[in-house]
């Protein structure tokens, strides 16, 4: 991975050890606060769009803050085709990538839904219950579902042709799903959202400049001004993101001493699905449950059909019950999303009035870890590599 300005400028100044810790606290506040500022500037991009708030949590915000685990696998992948890269490289860091990132939304993302409503319940109107748009819920839930169990049998069923086949029918569904999520669902209203954070810096600038004040960009801001929030602060969550990932390997490999292996199928993907739990804690605390829900249900619904469509058109989609080899790892860590789903989406089928106990969310810290269990097992005591089976 190559150096950004930032730390060559900070290696210039510090020890190495600590330019990467430094740059590992940096990269993290970057996260904190593009994800503050992008839930700011989502809310009102989908109210200036006239887009339902369910609609803003599972395309705008989910598919915006996809974006930085989505371009490892492409990029991957696109080196393989280009001659640039070798295709066993794309199929380690792409199929990983890929799979990495709906396993950690329906597990440990989901698993940070529910402490957070129970963590902030002193605070919320809503208490200790979720309050959100259950048919939007079950819509996200169930399209995740059939895709990604649709990829899943692509993977068992080695068959050229019905991978292709697959890989159009996932394009077709996540379209279909796009028309249906823009169709449904209620428009946010202007009162209900915070100022602008961009628009309350340009007032402030213009209350210094002009006696006469600039307009009102905070509370009635422009379309052009919400764009260029929105799209800056999506630019603070992949740099921070693309930092972020660096450091924790640095640390993993450095420090911790941790196998390739752990590195490219659990945290990398964990660091780069940060962005969605931070929009999502920060929306549980503001009692603006079907964004929260939406960010993650929304984002599992593009990544359990688009990416997956990559994985299996390009690369080997090594998905394997063969027990010790990490496509055993791979094919566990899609399961446990897909039952993790699974479970969710029967409870929201059966929620009173949207209201929802935070507790079924929970489930999905029990597979996280039990996914931690197996795959530190194959790990240390089988001894699987990144690249293949065990000794």
């Amino acid at each position: 991975m190559s150096a950004s300005p930032l730390t060559l400028v900070v290696g210039q100044l510090l020890p190495p050890t600590v330019t990467n810790l430094t740059l590992l606290v940096v990269s993290f506040m970057l996260l904190l606060l593009g994800a503050e500022i992008f839930t700011n500037g989502v809310e009102w991009l989908g109210h200036r769009l006239g887009v339902s708030e369910s609609a803003t949590g599972s395309i705008l915000a989910a598919v915006g803050t996809a974006l930085p685990e989505t371009m490892i696998p492409v990029i991957a992948i696109l080196q393989a085709m280009t001659g640039s890269g070798s295709q066993e490289a794309a199929d380690a860091v792409g199929v990983g990538a890929i799979l990495g990132a709906p396993f950690m939304l329906s597990t440990i993302a989901m698993f940070l839904v529910g402490s957070s409503v129970l963590y902030f319940q002193s605070r919320r109107s809503f208490g200790a219950e979720m309050h959100f748009n259950e048919k939007a819920t079950q819509r996200d839930l169930s399209f995740f579902l059939v895709g990604y169990t649709l990829a899943f049998l692509a993977a068992i069923i080695t068959n050229e042709l019905f991978g292709i086949a697959i890989g159009i029918i996932l394009v077709l569904l996540y379209l279909v799903y796009l028309v249906r999520s823009l169709r449904s669902g209620e428009l946010v209203e202007s009162e209900e959202l915070e100022e602008l954070h961009l628009g309350e810096i340009v007032e402030g600038i213009g209350d210094r400049l002009a006696s006469g004040g600039t307009g009102n960009h905070a509370d009635n801001p422009n379309t052009a001004l919400v764009v260029l929030q929105t799209l800056g602060a999506l630019g603070i969550i992949i740099a921070g993101a693309h930092m972020f990932v660096g450091q924790t390997t640095w640390v993993s490999e450095e420090i911790l001493n941790i196998p390739a292996a752990v590195i490219a199928l659990l945290i990398a993907p964990l660091a780069t699905e940060l962005p969605e739990k931070f929009n999502s804690i920060i929306w549980i605390s503001r009692d603006k449950d079907t964004l929260a829900l939406g960010n993650i249900s929304g984002a599992m619904a593009f990544q359990g059909t688009l990416p997956v469509t990559l994985g299996i058109l390009f690369t080997s989609w090594d998905l394997s019950l063969a027990w010790g080899t990490t496509g055993f790892l791979n094919a566990f860590s899609a399961i446990l999303a897909i039952v993790s789903g699974g479970i969710l989406y029967l409870r929201a089928r059966n929620v009173n009035e949207g209201n929802m106990s935070p507790y079924p969310f929970l489930v999905g810290g029990i597979f996280y870890v039990l996914f931690i269990a197996v795959l530190l097992y194959h790990v240390f005591v089988i001894g699987v590599t990144a690249a293949g089976a065990g000794h």
